[in-house]
């Protein structure tokens, strides 16, 4: 799927974001509702509205956009 840049009207195509920490690869793929909330191990997101993130970017101004679209 390609959309069109709001920014510059070029092409955007499909991707996604990559996270590194400690040397292992994972893809940030959800949006999660509210501010960010730390907990002792991690972050607090029981509860919370959470939803697939699809990332697009444009071939000509670099620009990145992302939508968490409803289910």
């Amino acid at each position: 799927m390609s959309k069109t840049c709001p920014k510059c009207s070029g092409r955007m195509e499909q991707g996604f974001l990559l996270e590194l920490k400690d040397g292992n690869q994972k893809v940030a793929t959800e949006w999660i509702e509210g501010a960010v909330e730390k907990a002792w191990y991690g972050l607090r997101i029981k509860g919370k509205k959470r939803l697939p993130v699809e990332t697009f970017r444009c071939g000509r101004c670099t620009y990145l956009e992302s939508y968490a679209p409803e289910a």
